[in-house]
């Protein structure tokens, strides 16, 4: 009798430690906190994980490119790889552009249309996504020192991150809005903007939250995310 005494607080306590490592959907859908959405947001975000930074970038050096290009449609195909530090990736992108000009041949917008699909890796999330864009660039005359980009960038896929002792498996869909960004011509660096954006996370067994913010370029090379009244500011 003692024996089974014994052996009953410890069968207890491996019953109450195996509960507590399960997660069930509602569960997981809450650890998605204001601050795990901005560290969302900063992937998404980020050119160290080739978040939208890094396409807009590119999409630029194809602005200069063919700025003289008036009217006369393009598209391009390329790869995007890091695969050492914190933060890792490795993307393949495709782009279609259109010039748009004057009747004097005068650059006057850019249409720069992006697909693209792989994946990456930071310290809290990775995941394997699509992304779909449409930017335009205006700003293009010689005597502007930069580009003025407006338009919308779209990320969906499926994260795993490491939250509190758990690592959470979550479908994420991912909508920004650009507005006014401004992208130096000479340096190649964002000095400023805005934008929005609204994440919805899902478990696959339908559990949904939806958290939506703001963005704020701040042109030291940094971008500050709000959620709610909660900020994060990170390195773009």
């Amino acid at each position: 009798m003692k024996k089974h005494l014994l052996i009953l607080p410890v069968f207890i306590g491996i019953i109450a430690f195996s509960s507590s490592c399960r997660k069930d959907p509602q569960e997981i859908i809450e650890l998605i906190t204001e601050s795990e959405a901005a560290e969302i947001i900063e992937d998404a975000v980020a050119d160290r994980t080739s978040g939208l930074t890094a396409p807009t970038f590119d999409a630029a050096d194809i602005v200069t490119a063919y700025l003289n290009a008036c009217g006369q449609p393009g598209d391009t195909t390329f790869s995007k790889s890091k695969t050492t530090g914190v933060a890792t990736y490795n993307y393949v992108f495709g782009m279609d552009w259109l010039i748009s000009c004057t009747d004097l041949g005068v650059p006057q917008s850019a249409d720069i249309n992006i697909e693209g699909n792989g994946n990456y890796s930071s310290p809290h999330w990775s995941g394997v996504q699509t992304t779909q864009g449409g930017l335009v660039f205006t700003g293009l005359s010689p005597q502007e020192t930069a580009y003025v980009v407006n338009g919308n960038y779209d990320l969906d896929g499926n994260l795993t991150g490491t939250l509190r002792k758990v690592n959470p498996s979550i479908d994420c869909v991912i909508s920004m809005e650009l507005t006014n960004l401004l992208l130096d011509k000479t340096s190649q660096k964002i000095t400023g903007g805005a934008g929005t954006f609204t994440l919805t996370a899902s478990t696959a067994n339908g559990q949904s939250k939806t958290l939506s913010g703001g963005l704020v370029f701040n042109g030291n090379n940094t971008v500050t995310v709000t959620v709610n009244g909660y900020e994060h500011t990170f390195e773009w």
